[in-house]
C-alpha cells in the first residue's frame, strides 16, 4: 500500500491541503480555498479537516505536517498567535490533527518550513545555511543553520515581520506602528501603489 503524507498550510488569506508520497516530488493531489472575511480558528479548522478528508477519500495518512502563518510553539504543537485571524491564541493545533487522523503530526511556522524546503529542494539546495524571506499577506522569515531549521530559544528566530523599522510608521496588523510587515507585505504594497496612483 502506498504511504501518504498529509500536508496542510494555514495561511493569512488561503488554506491548502495536499497529499504527498515519500520520494516523489510532485503532489499526488491538492486543494486550496480562500478564507472569507471574518473567518476564525474554528472555521479554518473545519475547512481544513473537510479538505483533508476529501483528499484522503477514506485512506489514512502515515503522518501529518502542518505549517501555520504565525509563531508556533513547536515542542507543544500549539500556535502562539495570529495577527490576522481571531481564535489562534495558544491553539492546540497538533492535538486536533493527531486526534482527527490518529497519526504523528508536526506543526511549525510556514516561513521556517519553506526555508527548509528551499534548502532541500529549491534555490538553496546544497547549502547548509540560508535565510528565507516570506512576503505575502504578512512578512516572515525562516533560518536553516547547518542543514536544520533554527527556531531559537523562543521558537521565533527569523520572524522579521514585526521588527520596527520606521519610527511612527503605519500601523501593523498587530496594532503597533512602523513594523516591516506594515511597509512591505502584499496588502501594504498594494495600498501604497493605490495611494501613488490616485
Amino acid at each position: 500500500m502506498t504511504q501518504l503524507l498529509l500536508a496542510l498550510d494555514f495561511g493569512g488569506t488561503k488554506h491548502t491541503a495536499a497529499l504527498a508520497v515519500p520520494g516523489v516530488r510532485e503532489w499526488r493531489a491538492h486543494r486550496r480555498v480562500f478564507s472569507p472575511p471574518g473567518a476564525d480558528a474554528r472555521y479554518d479548522i473545519r475547512t481544513m479537516c473537510a479538505m483533508a478528508r476529501g483528499l484522503l477519500a477514506g485512506s489514512c495518512p502515515a503522518a501529518v505536517g502542518v505549517s501555520f502563518g504565525g509563531p508556533v510553539d513547536v515542542e507543544e504543537g500549539v500556535t502562539i498567535v495570529s495577527h490576522r485571524m481571531p481564535g489562534w491564541e495558544r491553539y492546540p493545533l497538533r492535538q486536533v490533527f493527531e486526534e482527527a487522523f490518529d497519526v504523528a503530526t508536526l506543526v511549525d511556522n510556514d516561513a521556517r518550513v519553506t526555508a527548509l524546503g528551499e534548502a532541500l529542494y529549491g534555490a538553496g539546495k546544497g547549502m547548509r545555511d540560508l535565510f528565507y524571506i516570506h512576503l505575502s499577506s504578512g512578512v516572515g522569515g525562516g533560518l536553516v543553520l547547518d542543514g536544520q531549521p533554527y527556531r531559537g530559544m523562543t521558537t521565533t528566530a527569523g520572524e522579521i515581520g514585526h521588527t520596527r523599522v520606521l519610527e511612527g510608521g503605519p500601523l501593523c496588523s498587530c496594532g503597533r506602528p512602523g513594523h516591516l510587515e506594515a511597509l512591505v507585505s502584499a496588502p501594504a504594497l498594494i495600498a501604497r501603489a493605490w495611494e501613488l496612483s490616485h
